[in-house]
């Protein structure tokens, strides 16, 4: 369910929970969008319902950033494809019409949740917890981290909740009986006792013959399988941010003169607000305040942030980049005990407290500033090498040695490869175009330093090209000719196996073929799946009675065995392990459903996908 993903969740995660699951659209879709323009501003329309571009985008980038760091290197070999860009839209597309067509269900159900049920999801949240209870600090900070207010999480909260209910529902019309489960689970992890006797395949493949026609034959037939792609074999530079490390020095007067003119980043605030939703409302408990009220109190009267309000305005100790950039501001202007003016931030009005602050000491954070400056001294370097080694790729273009030197790196050179087996190195989409689609394909030149990652880029020359065409028949002989005979032996092979089988079967201490015996017993579990060939016929063998029951089967890897089997055992689970198979089954069912109510859903809504921005490049 999704509260409870919501409250296993660390506090970055819980924003890509919320919005996966929850979906932005179900809040901002009907408010996004330029209210005085004609423009279409949707990205799709469900049954009348805008999904605007803004929430498609943001998405997209959350997602887009999302697969950039998991994939780290290997994202830029796809980044910049047409394929990833259209399905990477799509995904997002479709994700935002299924949350769309659920939320407009949930609301036909006339689905909801009370503002006691949503402000016990906030304080009850695993993430906002500590040492068992309720911290503002941690709520204040995912807020600010995500760019939310308390309204507009609690409406979240809210639409989750409603989407919980939604999924209860869905959970509670289809059912597995306990029986039903047990049977599965008996099946899913049966366990069979087999002994395989391979059949030789070596000593057939070489008695077998071929003929010149037969391989002529084999050729005229599959001509298109002896095509032989386009071929380069290029020499490259390397250039990465360990290249440019080399060349960066940091002193301690450099690290001590950033802790000055950065002190605010090292200090940490013990803050509380009122917010106000108007500037009247704002400047009305200023007036109270000047008057001498109490700060507290007032804001457990007035605050518009019921969490922090009953809490005095408390929001904790806060540091730099934990709230929005003017709430800071003026939070860094006041002095201990002192509160400021009303300030607006993100449409609502805060009177801002400073209760106590700390600054580290240089020592503290010495190491930590050093690594900074030496990141952006590295990220500078970088930048300035590969100006450099363009500069010099450019003025030689005879060869990558000049280029090389300025860098302090090695040319290094591969063998052929074709676009279907692109070394590792050099795996990435717009160096392969570069190196089979552009001026520099048919050798002579340097390319620029093609960036294919984070500091990372690579220049390239074509050493040597081959254009694509078809082996010939004396070329493709000695593979086809190999072939065939495999091909052969294995048809000879396999039907020794089945007569074997068959003499076994009517008396089980029959002679093997020489050369052929039963190895060692083996236990094969349904739910392993070893080897996708053999797991099909084993376990569509029938069960032994008095004597073992035999079968032939050819292996993934093309290699015949006998496969004798002598015992099954339905699969057994302790209770632990058959609880959490029945949650297994439970939420594959659960997925099955909301796919078929997605399904109807579709069918009978009326969706309008603005084409022209989906596909824009």
């Amino acid at each position: 369910m999704l509260m409870e993903k919501l409250n296993g969740a660390s506090n970055s995660i819980l924003w890509k929970i919320v919005f996966s699951l929850i979906g932005v659209s179900f809040v901002l879709s009907g408010v996004a969008g330029y209210v005085f323009t004609q423009a279409d501003t949707s990205a799709a329309k469900v049954n009348g319902q805008e999904i605007s571009q803004q929430t498609f985008l943001q998405q997209y980038n959350e997602e887009y950033q999302k697969m950039s760091q998991q994939l780290g290197a290997q994202f830029a070999a796809v980044a910049d494809s047409p394929e990833f860009t259209n399905g990477l839209r799509q995904t997002i597309l479709n994700r935002l019409i299924d949350q769309e067509l659920l939320r407009q269900y949930a609301s036909e159900l006339k689905l909801d949740a009370a503002d006691s049920q949503i402000t016990q999801a906030i304080v009850t949240t695993p993430a906002f917890q500590n040492e068992g209870k309720f911290d503002n600090r941690l709520y204040q900070q995912m807020l600010a981290a995500n760019g939310l207010n308390g309204d507009m999480y609690a409406q979240y909260v809210r639409e989750g909740l409603r989407f919980d209910q939604l999924q209860s529902g869905l959970a509670g019309s289809d059912f597995l009986v306990p029986s039903q489960e047990d049977n599965l689970a008996k099946l899913f992890f049966q366990q069979r006792d087999v002994r395989f006797a391979a059949f030789p395949l070596a000593q057939e493949v070489a008695k077998q013959q071929v003929t010149a026609q037969e391989i002529k034959s084999y050729y005229d037939a599959n001509r298109t399988a002896f095509a032989v792609p386009e071929l380069v074999k290029v020499q490259y530079i390397d250039l990465t941010r360990a290249v440019a490390e080399k060349n960066v020095n940091l002193s301690d007067v450099e690290v001590a003169q950033y802790y000055q003119d950065n002190k605010a980043q090292y200090m940490t605030q013990h803050l509380a607000h009122i917010q106000l939703p108007t500037q009247q409302e704002a400047d009305t408990v200023y007036d109270s305040l000047q008057k001498g009220e109490d700060f507290a109190a007032l804001a457990k009267l007035y605050s518009a942030d019921k969490i922090s309000g009953e809490h005095g305005g408390d929001l904790d100790w806060v540091v730099a980049g934990m709230m929005p950039p003017e709430f800071e501001a003026a939070a860094a202007k006041l002095d201990v005990g002192q509160y400021s003016r009303p300030v607006k931030v993100d449409n609502a009005y805060h009177i801002i407290k400073l209760e106590d602050q700390k600054v580290r000491p240089l020592a503290e954070v010495k190491d930590e500033i050093a690594a900074k400056i030496r990141n952006d001294l590295a990220v500078n370097e970088f930048y300035a090498l590969e100006k450099r080694v363009n500069e010099k790729a450019f003025e030689n273009p005879e060869n990558l040695n000049a280029a090389a030197q300025a860098a302090n790196v090695k040319v290094q050179e591969t063998g052929y490869f074709s676009r279907k087996d692109i070394p590792a190195a050099l795996n990435y989409s717009n160096l392969v175009s570069t190196v089979f689609d552009s001026d520099i394909a048919q050798g002579g030149s340097n390319s620029e330093a093609i960036n294919v990652g984070d500091q990372h880029s690579i220049v390239v020359r074509v050493v040597e090209h081959k254009p694509e065409g078809v082996k010939t028949l004396e070329e493709a002989q000695a593979d086809i000719a190999a072939y065939l005979k495999q091909e052969k032996a294995e048809k000879i092979v396999l039907a020794e196996a089945e007569k074997t089988v068959q003499a076994l079967s009517a008396d089980s201490s029959a002679a093997l073929p020489e050369q052929v015996s039963f190895g060692e017993a083996e236990k094969w579990v349904y739910a392993e799946n070893k080897d996708p060939a053999l797991n099909n016929v084993i376990f569509s063998m029938r069960k032994p009675t008095d004597k073992p029951v035999y079968a032939a089967a050819k292996t993934a890897d093309n290699n015949v065995v006998v496969i004798e089997l002598n015992k099954v055992q339905d699969g057994k689970l302790a209770p632990e392990q058959l609880q959490q198979f029945h949650h297994q089954l439970e939420q594959v069912r659960q997925t099955e459903l909301q796919a078929a109510l997605l399904t109807a859903l579709r069918t009978k809504a009326k969706i309008e996908i603005n084409e022209e921005f989906i596909q824009q490049e």
